[in-house]
Order: C-alpha cells, then sequence, then structure tokens
C-alpha cells in the first residue's frame, strides 16, 4: 500500500495541519527528514483508534537506543540509562519493575501530598503576583514539578535546586532535534544525578524514612534481582520524567488557556471543575508529542502490514486531533470533548506511572492560580521548543490582574 510521506519540515511548519492531511489519507504515514533533516524514515500513525490499539499490541517494542542512534547517539552515559531504562524494557520485565513500582508509588500517598502542592504552588505565586507579570516558565513551571516531586521521593530540601538543574539538562536528551550538539552535556548531568541517587539509596538503607527512595530501596532488596545502577537508575528517571513533562504542561496550560479567559475565569467560578479543564489542556497540547516503537514481529493493520525492524512513531498528538474521536478535536471544549479518553499519558502497558502525580500538579496549580490572578495575557518575548519529543514554553512571560 502507497502511504502518504510527511517530511520533517512540512511538520514543523504546519505540525496539527500535517498530521490532519496525514490522517485523511490513511492510516500511516510514511515520516521522513524532508528537507531539515537526516533521520531515515519511519511509520507514523496518527489516529487515535490506530494509536490506542498499537499502543497496547505486544509486538511493538520499546527501543530508545534505536531511535537515539537515529539522532546520532551511539553510545556515552545517557545511551547506556536508556538501553536499561523501564521505559526500555518489555513483557515481564517490564512488569516485574512495574509492579515494584506501584508498591511504592500508590495513590494515597499521592494524596497526602496535595496539601504540600497547593502551599508551593500558593508560595511561588505570591513570589511575582505584587509585580502584575512573571516569566511563567522560570518563576513557576521550573520550580513547581520539582518541589512535589523531591518532597515524594525525600530529597533534602538543600539539595532541590541541584535536583531541577540536572532534570532540566537532561531533558534535552528528548529533544531529538538538539540531541546530539548537547549530548556532552546530557550525560555530565545525567552522571551527576545517577552518582547522587545512589548515595541517597544508600543512606536511605541504613536510615529509612516515609519517602519513595526508602522505599524502592526496600522492595528491591526484598524481591532481589535488581543491580545497585538499576535502582540508582530508577530514582534517576523518576526525577526526570517527574520534573520535565509537567514542567513543560504547566507552560502549555497557561499558555492555552491565556487564549481562553472564559474558561480561565469560569474555573475561578467554580463554573468549570479543574480536573476537567486540566484534562482537556493535556488532549489539546500534550508535553509529550509522539511515542516511539520497533516492530518485533509483522503486524496487520488496517488494511496495511508493519515488518519486524520497522521503526513507528505514534502521534500522541495526531491522536488527541481526531475528528473521528472528538466532537471539537481543534477547539479547548472540557464539555464536547470529555466522553473520548485522551493519550497524552500513553496507554496499554507502558501507560504513564506519575500520570496521577502529575495530574495532581497539574490541578493544584491551575486552582491556585486562576483564584489569585485575573486570565494572564502573553507579553512579547514567548519561546518554544520543536514540536517533537517533548514540547513546551522555553519561554513564557506573561503579564496580569489580580484578583
Amino acid at each position: 500500500m502507497t502511504r502518504p510521506s510527511m517530511p520533517l519540515d512540512e511538520f514543523l511548519a504546519d505540525p496539527f495541519g500535517a498530521l490532519k492531511r496525514a490522517r485523511d489519507a490513511g492510516p500511516l504515514a510514511d515520516f521522513s527528514g524532508g528537507a531539515t533533516g537526516d533521520a531515515p524514515n519511519v511509520v507514523g500513525v496518527v489516529s487515535h483508534a490506530g494509536v490506542r490499539e498499537l499502543l497496547a499490541d505486544g509486538r511493538l517494542h520499546e527501543n530508545f537506543p534505536d531511535f537515539l542512534r537515529t539522532f546520532g547517539v551511539t553510545s556515552g552515559v545517557f545511551y547506556d540509562w536508556m538501553a536499561i531504562s523501564p521505559l526500555n524494557r518489555d513483557g515481564e520485565d517490564h512488569r516485574r519493575w512495574r509492579a515494584l513500582m506501584t508498591r511504592t508509588f500508590t495513590p494515597r500517598r499521592l494524596e497526602r501530598i496535595r496539601p504540600f502542592l497547593g502551599e508551593a504552588a500558593r508560595t511561588l505565586v505570591a513570589g511575582f503576583l505584587p509585580r502584575g507579570r512573571c516569566e511563567f516558565m522560570a518563576e513557576f513551571a521550573d520550580q513547581f514539578p520539582s518541589l512535589g516531586l523531591c518532597e515524594l521521593i525525600g530529597v533534602p530540601k538543600e539539595d532541590r535546586d541541584r535536583f531541577r538543574g540536572w532534570a532540566n539538562t537532561i531533558g534535552l536528551g528528548f529533544s531529538p532535534l538538539v540531541l546530539a550538539e548537547c549530548i556532552g552535556e546530557v550525560d555530565a548531568a545525567l552522571t551527576q544525578l545517577l552518582a547522587y541517587t545512589g548515595e541517597l539509596a544508600a543512606r536511605r538503607r541504613t536510615d529509612p524514612r516515609d519517602d519513595l527512595v526508602s522505599r524502592i530501596a526496600a522492595a528491591a532488596d526484598e524481591e532481589g534481582g535488581w543491580t545497585e545502577y538499576e535502582v540508582q537508575s530508577f530514582i534517576a528517571g523518576l526525577v526526570f520524567a517527574g520534573h520535565e513533562t509537567t514542567k513543560n504542561q504547566l507552560g502549555w496550560m497557561v499558555a492555552v488557556l491565556a487564549e481562553r479567559p472564559d474558561v480561565w475565569d469560569a474555573v475561578a467560578a467554580g463554573a468549570l471543575e479543574v480536573p476537567a479543564v486540566v484534562e482537556e489542556v493535556l488532549r489539546f497540547r500534550s508535553a509529550a508529542t509522539a511515542v516511539g516503537r520497533t516492530v518485533a514481529a509483522p503486524v496487520d493493520f488496517a488494511g496495511d502490514r508493519l515488518e519486524a525492524g520497522d521503526r513507528v512513531l505514534l502521534s500522541l498528538w495526531g491522536a488527541d486531533h481526531d475528528d473521528r474521536a472528538f466532537a471539537e478535536p481543534e477547539r479547548l471544549d472540557p464539555v464536547r470533548n470529555a466522553d473520548t479518553p485522551h493519550v497524552a499519558f500513553g496507554y496499554g502497558a507502558h501507560h504513564c506511572l506519575g500520570a496521577a502525580l502529575a495530574r495532581a500538579e497539574l490541578q493544584e496549580a491551575l486552582a491556585v492560580l486562576t483564584a489569585a490572578i485575573r486570565c494572564p495575557r502573553i507579553e512579547e518575548g514567548a519561546a518554544w521548543r520543536p514540536p517533537v519529543g517533548i514540547n513546551g514554553p522555553e519561554r513564557l512571560p506573561i503579564a496580569f490582574d489580580r484578583r
């Protein structure tokens, strides 16, 4: 079957238009490097039904090293870390890791930190409220997720700025268009983070506390079979994933709602529920744009065929803007689009383990912000990351009036 082609330069210029054209043309598209990239073709899946179906198909496996090699990274600390990452595990190995994390990363524990999250959000807002403006990414979005995550994990307060700095640098490893040029910085930051998480796990073994690191270290020891490197890597992975994606999602939330003062004011007045608006923002602009897989065994799909070894890019943006799944896919509508579940956190066996924490952070942040300020206005100087990998504002200067 002949598939439509989507060159990278076309996608970068008009991501949602390109995804719609590909979706209208057929179930699969060939994503190519085009004029602005040298990456080999991968098979793109852009429909809501197709993305959900293939995310749940055990014949498609995670293969981060394969994608890293595509973008010129073939060795080093980050490469080795991703090769053993839970994000790169499937089958029983992945289920075993997930069972370990589920026993320690419990919904009850997450709910217990909601008061901390609310207070942390109010403290950050109080820092810029009198000025009537701020650079939202630096003054809120970059700080808030790491505060919640460090509280949950058990990182001492004096170390939290270092954690945030490491997570920001490691985040560049999930930006394919800049990865090759900054891999040295990423490797250096990850080396420091792994050393720190290893020391922290060792301290918690001898002096356990009521925190996530103590629970992970104890559970790993009781279960056996986990190496020291794996334990420190698991903790480091939580630090990165829990910071970088939520930071960008907070930026998207404010940027999207700045264009919809009606929704912002409805949240403040209680006419729209905070969780419903957060879910719709996640659908409308998720920080994660796509998920990569490698085909382990042939898959017949929608009249086409994926062969073993094919690299597949499952577009979360494409799925969540599918007009066959959502009533108003190109409009933020927390009511009309609520009937279909979004895939911002993935789907299937690799559904994001930290989704509950991210939701709690986004909800607490939105409740505090809408109560404190009127709908923000984006000022000159906003800058955005490319719409590949993890996406969001690099800078988001806003002005606002106090309530």
